[in-house]
């Protein structure tokens, strides 16, 4: 795999920084000032849909609760503290960008009724800020590879709620609407990954299943992806796309970018924050 061209210092980043970019100030200065030490900065198609179908796809589920309930701190309530697996990042949307506050126990049903709709309209906003400010966040948005179809739609308000934000893929039938290259991409690139996995002893779960599909497309001349498949194997396409556009790899999750990193000739760079008590 080629490598940047001079001396030039080339982050790729990862949706868990990009992520953690929009979730708390210190977290965000964190970042930045590592960001500093390097010449450019990229990242890829496969992470700005990781990045629609997590940070994106949470405000547009407040959105939705907000005008289907009319109550603020019940909404809130139940979406933070439910057992869904996003429950936490939707306490970061609530505490950091919606900038709307109450107690449940002070306000009155008017009340929570005004701040469900204060909060609902600023979302309005947050949505597609939240893409454009990806899309501008670093250097370059690499699209070349792989050129997700479901990562170019950004978020699209209709009369009273946002459209779907991750429509199916398809490239046959009435619904055909993917153009992207995923499936040509993997079986061109991902064949010394699937070797390197599979000689690691102690790979993730994630790897795993990565792994698997991966191979089921190497397999099965015509499979056609789902965004979803692509999301099960995000790291490893990410990397697969970065590879050759980066110098270093910047993730704070060690567990799949050290392997990833190593396959595709990057320096690995945790991202950790020293600030935050342990759990």
């Amino acid at each position: 795999m080629t490598t940047p061209e001079g001396n030039h210092r080339v982050a790729l980043l990862d949706t868990t920084v990009q992520i953690d970019r929009n979730k708390s100030g210190h977290r965000k200065t964190r970042i930045s000032d590592l960001l500093e030490a390097y010449d450019f900065t990229v990242t890829t198609s496969i992470c700005l849909l990781e990045f629609k179908a997590t940070l994106i796809q949470e405000c547009i589920t407040i959105h939705n609760q907000l005008r289907l309930k009319r109550r603020f701190t019940l909404v809130r309530d139940a979406l933070t503290e439910s057992q869904h697996r996003q429950a936490r990042l939707r306490s970061h949307i609530f505490n950091n960008l919606l900038l709307v506050y109450a107690s449940s126990f002070r306000v009155t049903e008017q009340q929570d009724e005004r701040l469900a709709e204060k909060a609902r309209l600023r979302l309005e906003s947050v949505i597609p800020r939240l893409y454009s400010w990806f899309k501008g966040s670093v250097d370059a948005v690499l699209p070349h590879r792989i050129d997700c179809t479901r990562a170019g739609e950004p978020p699209v308000k209709k009369q009273v709620s946002f459209g779907v934000n991750l429509p199916r893929c398809s490239r046959t039938g009435e619904k055909a609407n993917k153009q992207c290259r995923v499936e040509e991409f993997i079986r061109s690139h991902a064949v010394p990954l699937v070797d390197h996995i599979k000689r690691t002893s102690d790979k993730s779960e994630q790897l795993e299943r990565s792994l698997s599909t991966i191979e089921n497309v190497l397999t099965t001349p015509h499979l056609d992806l789902s965004h979803e498949d692509c999301r099960s194997m995000g790291d490893c396409l990410i990397a697969l796309e970065g590879a050759g556009n980066a110098t270093h790899a910047i993730s704070s999750n060690s567990s799949e970018w050290e392997l990833l990193s190593e396959v595709i000739g990057c320096e690995f760079v945790r991202v950790t924050y020293p600030d935050e008590r342990r759990q």
